[in-house]
């Protein structure tokens, strides 16, 4: 069957299909989208420009260690057996650590004849977000997956492959500015393919033909801790979920309320928490492996400092460009303005140092520098006695924070010595109660950056007296 042929419609804004190259790489996250494709090449080769034996494509998975165990499940029922009996080659790796540069890649498995998904390394989205006390935020840049899939892939890519490659990626018809973005990455040998989008096939199409060939219905997939569903219209299949992988959710809720701890701002959804919505979703089992995982784990006391920098003006912006300090940085190399700032332009006798004041907006904010220290690791009673004794000192008042899910101790308990100002740079400063999963760490060059924004809005010292010794 010729290519032509797989091709239902083709759409005014479908992307040109790259030459066959003597490599062929299918980007496989386990989700609908990507099986769809991998099924009709594993079917018929020869129409995707493939050899017969497949010998020159390529499967790899990057794995997050946060998959839903239904995606898995599936893939080694269905999957898997097609590719041993092919005898095509899957890839399955993982980030090696926090930092790509020091850490690499790890290489799970690579073997014409899979067995298993594997669904961690020794690194992990998950691990990576405990130990930060951050959770996956909605909106902007799906930073997680960058790290978590994007990168090892690229690097994977870079060790692996020479020359020209096809990169196939499964997005569906209506995704086409997402593959736009995609393209604009533009690795050296790399030629993108975005099969669905040529063949017109959103989801419903292509999940009635995975339907057909495999009697089920594929899931989506994505981490259980991604706050994506809220927006995109998928939540009441995402708590149905839940519903049937509590263990699962109920890791993304521990991450959630520690976070939350950190930073009151920091919920999963834009308009609530993730313990809300399972509460309104009626899901009794979650909340109550939540409680029994807060009463039983070890907690500590948080000091948790922040340092909020004024934004760059618009005036800064249109004058000095992306990058405000290249033109100081340039300035004093040359003892000259940078030719490219236009506020110093026919201006020999002022200089880019002169106006640093109108580059930054007191009413705007700018970077977030943040320092965590954990005092002690104990269990949840006595880290509660702890702050308790804490704030019992004069000028210091304990908050609780009640929870929004009725029946279970969802608060918070927390002390704030500092609060933040309206205008910046603005510093804050608060002791709190939570799970003991974040170590001592802070930014580098925070203490510097402490300093000067406490100097600059005359913030009293606090002492830290009372609370037990740093863990």
């Amino acid at each position: 069957m010729p290519t032509s042929q797989l091709t239902l419609f083709a759409p005014e804004n479908a992307f040109p299909e790259p030459a066959p190259c003597d490599q062929t790489v299918l980007c496989w996250g386990l989700g609908a989208d990507s099986t769809a494709i991998l099924v009709r090449m594993l079917e018929d080769p020869v129409a995707f420009g493939l050899r017969p034996d497949l010998s020159d494509l390529i499967v790899i998975n990057a794995v997050t260690g946060m998959e839903w165990p239904d995606s898995v499940e599936l893939a080694e029922r269905h999957i898997l057996p097609l590719l041993r009996a092919k005898r095509v080659r899957l890839v399955q790796i993982a980030r090696g650590g926090h930092s790509i540069a020091k850490d690499g890649i790890e290489i799970l498995t690579d073997t014409r004849t899979p067995t298993t998904i594997r669904t961690s390394g020794e690194w992990s989205l998950l691990l990576d977000l405990q130990l930060s006390g951050t959770i996956p935020m909605y909106g902007g840049a799906r930073l997680c997956s960058v790290h978590s899939k994007g990168e090892p892939l690229d690097l994977w890519f870079e060790l692996n492959l020479t020359g020209s490659f096809r990169h196939i990626i499964g997005f569906e018809a209506g995704e086409t500015g997402r593959a736009r973005v995609d393209r604009s990455y533009g690795k050296t040998g790399r030629n993108p393919w975005y099969p669905l989008i040529n063949w017109g096939w959103d989801r419903l199409k292509l999940l009635s033909y995975l339907r057909e060939r495999f009697g089920v219905t594929w899931p989506k997939s994505y981490c259980w801790a991604c706050p994506y569903p809220t927006s995109s219209g998928s939540l009441p299949d995402h708590m149905a979920r839940a519903a049937r992988f509590p263990e699962q959710i109920v890791e993304a809720a521990l991450l959630e309320y520690t976070a939350q701890a950190l930073n009151p701002l920091f919920t999963l959804y834009a308009n609530s928490s993730l313990r809300h919505q399972l509460h309104q979703a009626g899901n009794s089992r979650a909340l109550d492996l939540l409680a029994a995982r807060l009463d039983s784990g070890p907690w500590s006391v948080y000091e948790v400092r922040r340092v909020l920098t004024p934004g760059r003006s618009a005036w800064c912006r249109s004058w000095h460009g992306p990058r405000c300090a290249a033109c100081l940085a340039y300035e004093q190399q040359h003892g000259e303005p940078r030719p490219r700032c236009k506020a110093c332009r026919g201006l020999p006798k002022q200089s880019c140092t002169r106006r640093v004041p109108d580059c930054y907006d007191p009413q705007k904010k700018g970077t977030v520098w943040r320092s965590v220290r954990r005092v002690g690791v104990l269990p949840r009673r006595l880290a509660k006695a702890s702050l308790d004794r804490f704030a019992s000192a004069p000028g210091r008042e304990l908050v609780h924070t009640a929870s929004v899910v009725d029946g279970y101790a969802f608060g918070f308990d927390r002390v704030v010595t500092l609060q933040r100002g309206e205008r910046f740079p603005a510093v804050e400063r608060q002791f709190v109660a939570a799970p003991a999963s974040v170590p001592t760490k802070a930014r580098d060059g925070f203490e510097t950056a402490w300093r000067s924004a406490r100097a600059a809005v005359a913030a009293p010292p606090v002492s830290g007296a009372g609370l037990l010794p740093v863990a």
